[in-house]
């Protein structure tokens, strides 16, 4: 069974990412991501693969990688870029719908993936954490441009073992007590004091 805490060279199990997807609103206003953050090319994103190896732990880590609903095949593009097998996705189904054309978005995948060899995590009993495709197990209320529920977070940490590191981050998370341990994660953003750099 693996440690919690175990931690080694400065390399992380899981990692959490929020890329600026290329999402650009049309029409006479601006919708689009652009009106809130700089964006990056799927391209760049893929780039940033080769500088994060150095900080994926060599026996193994999961990706939880979140996408739009028009850039979900260039979600598959980064995983396997980046180096981590799909196995399965998350769905964050809001309580609104939002902007769109043919449909409008009223969910948002979190796709998950693997790299190497990592045992399931397992609760004090013995018996395998795991979570739902539907994050929250809900409906969920829409946030502020690109804010993710907490909900996401809590089932990251249930079904994937620290450390963990969260790419494109907006503010640091809270630290929280679990099961009498600080669970605290690291973080890399332009938004952000990082703690690592790429």
């Amino acid at each position: 069974m693996i440690q919690e805490d175990f931690f080694t060279n400065g390399t992380f199990r899981t990692i959490l990412a929020d890329p600026p997807w290329p999402e650009r609103g049309g029409g006479r206003i601006k919708r689009g991501a652009d009106r809130h953050y700089d964006l990056m090319t799927v391209e760049e994103i893929i780039a940033l693969g080769e500088p994060l190896q150095r900080y994926i732990h060599p026996q193994g880590a999961h990706l939880h990688l979140w996408v739009t609903n028009n850039f979900l095949e260039a979600g598959l593009a980064v995983m396997k870029a980046w180096g981590f097998r799909y196995v399965t996705m998350g769905i964050w189904a809001k309580n609104k719908a939002g902007l769109g054309q043919y449909r409008r978005g009223q969910t948002e995948p979190l796709l998950f993936g693997v790299r190497g060899k990592l045992p399931y995590k397992k609760d004090k009993a013995g018996k395998r954490c795991q979570a739902t495709t539907l994050i929250g197990g809900k409906l969920l209320p829409r946030r502020k441009h690109s804010e993710k529920p907490e909900e996401a977070q809590e089932e990251i940490e249930r079904i994937s073992y620290g450390p963990y590191l969260e790419l494109f981050a907006r503010q640091r998370p809270e630290p929280r007590i679990i099961d009498n341990k600080i669970l605290t994660w690291s973080i890399w953003g332009n938004e952000v004091e990082s703690d690592i750099d790429l």
